[in-house]
């Protein structure tokens, strides 16, 4: 159950802050601020980092302003919660929860709910709908690093996609085609889009919730599904965007900080 409140929650991901400029990081500073005085509770659904493309061992003096901003929010008593993703599935196996956050990687056999208004809300990263995923690529990555004590850089890292793709009975072959071919400002060949609108009508009807939320595309979405109140959010990115997700009482708004604009608000049933 969830506590009553008047304040909104808070929800967004894929902020891939490795990629920022100064500009970009000041304006989510900004963000952060507000969510502090404004919010009940933040959900982030994977991705702050693009652990695949890092090279090094530089991550945390490069960005532990950003991260210490973020986790700045549970010391202030907001509970926060991470939902770990593809890029950061370095990650997974470490299971926090303390001190206001909490910090999980949901897969079939643990699957992340929570009730906000009484409503019945269903979250994950996405990226198991994602026809061009790989876990087992994350696997060898996170072993060689483990046996050589050094990063894995983007070479080897495609050298075992390329093994991989030799091998499998069924290669993604036509999905990375796609990949190759369409120029698009989201991570995901828009005409796969339709895959996760199609996982969020499954779940819906699957787990009995009122939403289904998912990150991983970087296309920011929020549509009503089984022509009733049931929806389907996508929190979109902070890459070619910079939006996230607000939920009250009565509606649900995808919204772009930066744009200072709400780009598409549902009422809730």
């Amino acid at each position: 159950m969830s506590k009553k409140t008047s304040k909104p929650y808070v929800f967004f991901s894929d902020l891939h802050i490795d990629r920022w400029d100064r500009l970009k990081k000041e304006r989510f500073f900004e963000f952060i601020e507000r969510v502090e005085e404004t919010a009940a509770g933040v959900y982030i659904l994977g991705d702050i980092f693009d652990f695949p493309a890092l090279k090094g061992d530089s991550i945390w003096p490069r960005h532990k302003d950003t991260v210490n901003r973020i986790l700045g929010l549970s010391r202030a008593g907001l509970p926060v919660n991470y939902l770990i993703g593809n890029h950061d599935i370095s990650l997974r196996g470490i299971e926090i929860e303390e001190f206001n956050f909490r910090l999980t990687y949901p897969d079939n056999k643990h699957p992340f709910e929570v009730e906000l208004f009484g409503k019945k809300v269903y979250m994950e990263h996405g990226h198991y709908y994602d026809p061009l995923f790989q876990e087992h690529i994350y696997d060898a990555v996170d072993f060689l690093r483990a046996v050589t004590g050094k990063a894995v850089d983007q070479s080897a890292t495609d050298f075992l996609r390329d093994v991989v793709r030799i091998f499998q009975r069924k290669p993604k072959h036509d999905a990375e085609k796609a990949a190759a071919k369409e120029k698009t400002e989201v991570g995901v060949p828009e005409r796969f889009l339709k895959l996760w609108e199609e996982a969020a009508e499954q779940l819906l009807k699957k787990r009995r919730c009122d939403i289904a939320m998912f990150g991983h595309t970087h296309g920011p979405a929020l549509s009503r599904m089984l022509g009733g109140p049931q929806f389907y959010v996508n929190t979109g990115d902070w890459v070619k965007h910079s939006t996230y997700v607000e939920m009250t009482e009565t509606s649900l708004s995808l919204m772009d900080w930066i744009e200072g604009a709400t780009l598409r608000q549902e009422k809730l049933d």
